[in-house]
């Protein structure tokens, strides 16, 4: 069949949608890729007469993929859609899309077998792991089995979607783990899927089984792109990159072989837990080429992390932040508030634990409901979230009170958190802002900073996270005027001054 496969335009590569891709054209497909940035280039594509059309991603991408999909209908192309979006809400977002079929969970093996379903006029209920439609009733058929055999699976179609362009212009303005270069050329590895874990404000797309890959099978894909297109930057994708504390040393001892036969250097990052976390695997990990590792602390309580099932403690937190620091290894991870345990007593230990260590750099911010987890259940349950649809269109980045405090009081935790951002946030005013360069003087160390092939943001307020490339410690790049706003409101923030911000930003709860 010829396959036009989608993929939205997000800040990170679609490595989700490249493995269904590239497991189509191994089952003798033609498949034809499209990276989705405005109609008219997309409704072109489209002329050249397509069996089906295949598009998916985020319930955060819903407006996108419903642009998407509308423009392969209007042109009478049937269309799939698969990812976290449908999988989460198969028949509404089904229904919502009127999409002729759906790929629920892990899609390289479901999507090959429904085509070849297809193809041949067959029984779409034979196929595990798909919704469509009869008339007017949502059929969707047994739960496929999750995929215990990630090493057979093809590697990502990424030059499909011009992966090569991707890389050729790139910046370190990109992403924020991104500005260790001029010339960043990431790598999206996938090493895993899901996770051992069941917090409350997660849900994995591809299921709650957490299966990893060989360090064979990753090694061998790593020695064939690295060479071919000069990849200097390695993001291991995995939710959780290893709950094997053995198989962490394998890749580091493997990669860092690897590595002292190129001609240039390459780096890692990755995401850890910090239950268990060990000082000599850090030191083993830095010195195979690890820069960063981003963890999910997300409280300093325990009655919240209890809550949230966590399955880590303060003491846990407190040791992975120091042993970061110590070792000059880039942290990327915050706290997030507004777990239903949540009081003014819980946040205020978080935030103590926060002020005594700003300079990590780590972030507040407050949990949003994501569909399918369980905090979403939870907003359905206490009527916060009255229509999922509405929801997942419009309000998936609004914070809802999920607490049991009265609705005075979680303006008031929302100032203090909003204040605290701005008031204390540890920040670098940018010497120059020439196009094309940033340079800034690194407030932890001191040392200055260029930052070559910049793009900077378009307006007059310059607020970027940025890392140290000498101390590789986090902090926040701001213009004159972004440093003055910073101040301003770190002066002034009073929960009444916190409501007629959100009312002028259309946030009112």
């Amino acid at each position: 069949m010829r396959i036009l496969m989608i993929a939205p335009k997000y800040f990170l590569f679609p490595v989700g949608i490249a493995y269904v891709s590239a497991s189509l054209k191994k089952a003798g497909h033609d498949i034809h890729c499209h990276v989705y940035e405005n109609p008219e280039r997309l409704t072109e594509m489209l002329r050249g007469s397509f069996d089906l059309a295949a598009t998916g991603g985020l319930s955060i991408q819903f407006k996108t993929i419903r642009e998407i999909v509308n423009i392969v209908k209007s042109t009478n192309t049937k269309i799939l859609i698969g990812g976290g979006i449908v999988t989460s809400e198969p028949e509404l977002i089904s229904r919502a899309l009127k999409v002729d079929y759906a790929v629920i969970g892990e899609g390289e093996v479901t999507a090959v077998q429904l085509l070849d379903c297809l193809s041949r006029n067959g029984n779409l209920s034979s196929v595990d792991g798909i919704g469509y439609f009869t008339g007017d009733r949502f059929i969707q058929t047994k739960e496929r089995k999750q995929n215990d055999s990630l090493d057979d699976l093809p590697y990502p179609d990424f030059e499909g979607f011009n992966y090569i362009d991707f890389l050729d212009n790139s910046r370190p303005s990109d992403v924020y783990y991104s500005d260790l270069y001029d010339n960043p050329r990431e790598y999206p590895l996938v090493g895993s899927r899901s996770c051992p874990f069941l917090c409350t404000f997660c849900y994995h797309p591809t299921g709650n089984k957490y299966r990893q890959r060989s360090i064979k099978s990753i090694m061998e894909e790593l020695k064939k792109v690295i060479p071919k297109y000069r990849i200097n930057i390695v993001g291991i994708y995995d939710e959780l990159f290893s709950g094997n504390e053995e198989r962490v040393y394998e890749f580091c001892r493997e990669f860092k072989t690897f590595a002292a036969t190129l001609p240039w250097e390459v780096k890692w990052i990755c995401q850890l837990r910090v239950s268990g976390l060990k000082d000599e695997l850090l030191d083993t990990m830095k010195e195979s080429g690890c820069y960063m590792i981003s963890y999910g602390f997300e409280s300093y309580s325990p009655r919240v992390l209890k809550s949230m099932k966590k399955e880590t403690t303060p003491e846990q937190i407190h040791h992975a932040v120091h042993a970061m620091l110590d070792r000059n290894i880039s942290l990327q991870g915050g706290f997030i508030f507004g777990d239903k345990a949540e009081t003014l007593k819980t946040a205020k230990e978080t935030l103590d634990f926060w002020q005594e260590h700003r300079e990590s750099g780590l972030g507040l911010a407050f949990i949003l409901p994501y569909p399918a987890s369980e905090m979403y259940r939870h907003c359905l349950r206490k009527g916060l979230i009255k229509d999922r649809l509405y929801f997942i269109e419009n309000e998936l980045g609004k914070i809802f009170n999920m607490t049991e405090l009265p609705e005075d009081e979680f303006i008031k935790l929302r100032s203090i958190i909003f204040k605290y951002t701005y008031k204390y946030a540890i920040s670098a005013l940018a010497l120059s802002l020439n196009p094309d360069t940033l340079v800034v003087k690194c407030p932890h160390c001191h040392q200055v900073v260029q930052y070559n092939n910049f793009k900077f943001p378009a307006g007059k307020l310059f607020r970027r996270i940025m890392y140290c490339r000498n101390c590789r410690k986090r902090f926040l790049a701001v213009n004159r005027l972004a440093y003055m706003v910073n101040k301003l409101i770190g002066i002034i923030s009073t929960p009444g001054i916190f409501k007629m911000a959100l009312k002028m930003r259309n946030l009112a709860p």
